[in-house]
Order: C-alpha cells, then structure tokens, then sequence
C-alpha cells in the first residue's frame, strides 16, 4: 500500500530548496500552461507564419532537459530542468527572475496556473516523488505532498484538479489544493504521455494496451490490447485518439470504444505524441523520417526523409511545421509538402517541443540552453 504524507500549512518552511522566485504579475494575457498547451495534448497553432525569423535572446540553467517544453504565463516562461531546479525567465528578454533550487530531478514541464507552479520533483536513487506547489506571487512553497512512487511522466489538469501517471501505471488525481482524490492502480509500466480529454484519461502502457478511466471517480471504463509497446504520447481530440507504436505504427483509435480507426506504418520507432491541425497528422521516427499523414482516413500525403533522429514532439501552424532533431537542429517547414524553410543548427541534441507564443518562438537543447526567435 502506498503511503501519502500530507503538509498542509499555507507557508513551508524549506529543508530542501531555496525558494527565490516571487515576481508581482496580473492575471495573464497570454497563456500557455502545460506540455502540449492542453491537457488533450494539443500542439495546433491557427496562425500563419512568415519565413522571417530572428534571434531574441539566449539563456542557460544548470541541468539539462527531457523531452518537455517551457511553460508561459505572461511574460514569465517556467522551465525545469533534470538537476532539480525550476527557473523562471522574462519570456521576452530572456532575463533570468529567480530559481528553485531542489534536491532530485524533475522529469515532467511545469503546470502554471493561479499563480502557482506545479511540478514532481523525483528524489534520487528511491521510488519517492514530492509533488511541490510554489506561489509566485508571495514567493513559497505552500505544499509538499510526498508520494512513494516515480512521478516522470507530463501533468494534466482541469479547472478543479490535477491528475498524474506514475511509473508502475497508478493514477492519481489531487485538487488544487493537494487533497488526495481518488487513486486507480492500472497494473502495467507507463512511460507513454497521457492526455485528458472531457471526462475521460486516457493511458498508453508498456504492454500495448489503451486505458480508459472516468476523471471523476477514477474507474476504469474500458482497456483493450493495440500493440507491443507506447512509449510516446497520446494526442486526443473529439471522438479520437492518435498514438505511435515502438514498431513505428500510427493509430487513430476511437476514444468512445477503444476500436482501432486506421494504423499507418512509418518504418521506425515512434516516442512523440502526434501533432495534429485540421486536417493532417504529423508524426516523425527515430530516423528522420517525418510524415503528413490524412487524420480521417490514413493516407500518406507525404513523407521524407531529414536524416536526422525525431523523438520530441513537434509543433504545427496553419503554414509551419517546427520539428525537433537529436541530431543539433530545428527544422522549420512548409506543412504542405515538408519543403525546408529554415534550419536552425544547434551545439547540443534538441530537446524541448516547441513553443510558440504571440509569434515567438521557444526551444531548448543540450546541456540547458534555452533560445527564443521571433517570426516578423
């Protein structure tokens, strides 16, 4: 049986970090709160693009990064990082405002909102995640809640509750206010993205199967084998879900019944979650191959090869696609045919999926490089 332990003063007194971001902000303009922007993991933004592109501003922290992305809330960018730290930026000059300094590493993006930062910080060397909850405004920490389990994967969130996915597959779901609500144990290793979509969470597990569980009470409503193995994400929308395979298959699965829709192969190991717009689904592999793929019936509208290696999440525009490459580069390109637009050549392995933010754009790579450009 696991075991919760509850700190419920407003004001924390640290053991264990330095608390030193507290910044006087207003309810935001401009939000982008969690990995994929939605819980639903949506990486669509209805905007056009110019090929204009220039350089703002660049910053570094201590640790490196996962396959996550910065958080916006405003001006302030949040990113974590695998050293334990939380830094908080000006999203447009790139100056640093402060940093949380915790001992462990912290796999997961930030989630940010009411003034709060909330992010797992797993604890070296043990099977022990503290889920921290920062106010930014006042400058504390107001909660730990210590939980014996490997917290790595990404948060998702309503407007009452977050929800989390654990290593060994339990879920958990907590208000804001870090009351435990329920927990669900699902049996299987999980190391695929959730997504939460209306009422429903839905899981991708190490033995191929897709996980469906009511959000309110945490019952699991269905389970069905697809595949050998998730290891990437669950994009979801509507009535659908779009996931990869370890074996390189693209599903588009029914989210009411769990039947597969359509599977597409692309030749190689899928460990992102699909972007998805109108129309298309675009999903790369583990050998640069990247491709525009029909959501509704399957059909490859085209495929090349970049050869490059893509394991991180790409973002799509109404004319853009902006991909992550392990091998030193961001591709820029034209989402109708996967003409290049514009390479940006990196020291270090691209990391971070992309943000894109009143036209500005935020990636990072290796060893904790954070850039940001701007379409004019």
């Amino acid at each position: 049986m696991k075991k919760f332990f509850y700190i419920l003063s407003i004001i924390f007194i640290s053991a264990c970090s330095a608390s030193l971001i507290k910044v006087n902000v207003k309810l935001p303009q401009i939000l982008h709160p969690v990995f994929g922007n939605t819980s639903n993991r949506n990486f669509y933004y209805p905007v056009i693009l110019s090929d204009s592109l220039k350089f703002l501003w660049r910053a570094n922290t201590y640790g490196g990064f996962s396959n996550s992305s910065v958080v916006i809330y405003d001006s302030l960018l949040f990113i974590c990082e695998l050293a334990g730290r939380v830094y908080s930026f000006n999203s447009n000059s790139g100056k640093q405002l402060g940093v949380i300094k915790t001992k462990g590493a912290v796999f997961s993006t930030p989630l940010i909102t009411n003034f709060r930062v909330y992010y797992p910080l797993v604890k070296k060397e043990k099977k022990h995640t503290e889920l921290i909850v920062y106010d930014f405004y006042s400058g504390k920490e107001i909660y730990i809640i210590d939980i014996e389990d490997r917290i790595t994967n990404q948060i998702m969130y309503d407007n009452d509750a977050i929800y989390l996915v654990s290593e060994d597959g339990t879920v958990y779901k907590f208000s804001l206010e870090m009351k435990l609500l329920w927990k669900t144990e699902t049996n299987f290793n999980v190391r695929c993205v959730p997504a939460l979509f209306d009422d429903f969470i839905f899981i991708g597990n190490e033995v191929g199967e897709i996980i469906k569980i009511d959000k309110a009470y945490g019952r699991i409503i269905d389970r069905k084998k697809i595949s050998s193995r998730f290891l990437s994400g669950i994009t979801a929308e509507k009535d659908k879900l779009f996931i990869g395979d370890d074996e390189g298959n693209l599903f588009s699965i029914n989210s009411d019944n769990l039947n597969i829709n359509f599977k597409v192969n692309v030749n190689n190991r899928i460990l992102m979650n699909p972007a998805v717009d109108e129309q298309n689904i675009f999903i790369g592999n583990l050998k640069g191959e990247l491709f525009s793929i029909n959501k509704t019936n399957g059909k490859i509208y085209w495929s090349k090869n970049y050869k490059g290696s893509f394991n991180s999440t790409p973002i799509v525009s109404s004319n853009k696609l902006i991909i992550p490459d392990a091998f030193k580069a961001y591709w820029i390109l034209n989402k109708d045919d996967g003409r290049v637009i514009k390479k940006l050549e990196l020291d270090n392995r691209a990391k971070l999926s992309p943000v894109l933010v009143d036209n500005k754009l935020f990636i990072g790579y290796d060893d904790g490089v954070l850039e940001a450009y701007e379409f004019y």
